[in-house]
């Protein structure tokens, strides 16, 4: 399975080391307070090894695959005006936030946009390459936790002397990609308390790839019918957490890549973060 296939992750994932960690610690018995005291620092745990696509992104169509109905086109057009103008929004509030409260300082926090395009293609290809060699330490390096598990089930299910090559062939339809389709920051909230900080680009690639198997048990001859090549269109999503002191971002890791955003499913991508909005102010009330 090529690792395109794999990338494409759900919005929330919990670490499974994490979950067999807290049904471990159910079997012994304790006192109340050691147990409050545990299950908070295993919710921390938890919550730690949990990821999230950050609500409203938008991967938006080129204009040419914008719905034909003029009320949904502008519409559409609108819509994604306004995403890039409340991540513009976020972005010089965290400015703001990150500067000094001396006259005329300088924000500590620097956005450093240009630099998600060649990351993401020199991580695409660090991943692919890994993912074919079964490099898991690499893969562990730059992907996040969930993605980082999935790529190693997806190694470890192949049959013993096999080996995958990964090769870029070229990257394609280089007048539009790659391109940065959005960028944006939030400030998540813990359940547990305290906030998280993350700034997420998804950098869209268009790319030729080629893909082949061996057998290495029959002196790496290649696998009849395994070799294949793909003109490939991946939306790769990039997070780094920031520090919330320094304003320094981590590295940035893959998170996994998502399709692209139609009238219908930004619609419903709306819908879904107002009602998660709208149950999390009733929470804080409660």
């Amino acid at each position: 399975m090529p690792p395109s296939q794999i990338l494409v992750c759900r919005r929330q994932h919990v670490s499974a080391t994490a979950a067999r960690s807290a049904s471990s610690y159910a079997r012994k018995p304790a006192s109340r307070a050691a147990t409050k005291m545990r299950l908070k620092k295993e919710s921390s745990q938890i919550e730690a090894n949990v990821s999230f696509l950050l609500p409203t992104t938008l991967v938006a169509p080129p204009l040419w695959r914008y719905p034909r109905q003029p009320s949904k086109f502008v519409h559409m057009l609108w819509l994604h005006l306004k995403a890039r103008l409340d991540a513009l929004k976020s972005l010089v509030g965290f400015k703001v936030m990150s500067a000094p409260k001396t006259l005329l300082s300088r924000p500590r926090f620097k956005a450093q946009r240009a630099s998600a395009i060649p990351t993401a293609k020199a991580l695409h290809v660090q991943m692919s390459e890994a993912f074919a060699a079964g490099d898991r330490e690499t893969l562990r390096s730059i992907c996040s936790t969930e993605l980082h598990r999935s790529l190693v089930e997806a190694i470890d299910a192949r049959p013993r002397g096999v080996r995958t090559e990964w090769e870029l062939v070229k990257y394609d339809k280089t007048w539009y990609y790659p391109r940065l389709a959005d960028w944006r920051i939030a400030i998540l909230p813990h359940k547990t308390g305290g906030m998280t900080t993350v700034k997420q680009a998804v950098v869209s690639i268009s790319s030729v790839q080629r893909i082949a198997r061996y057998d290495d048990t029959k002196g790496g001859a290649k696998i009849k019918g395994s070799e294949r090549v793909r003109h490939l269109l991946e939306h790769i999503v990039l997070q780094a957490e920031i520090n919330d002191k320094t304003y320094e971002h981590g590295p940035w890791r893959l998170w996994g890549t998502i399709p692209e955003s139609t009238y219908e499913s930004y619609l419903q991508e709306l819908a879904d973060s107002e009602v998660a909005f709208t149950e999390n102010q009733k929470q804080a009330r409660s």
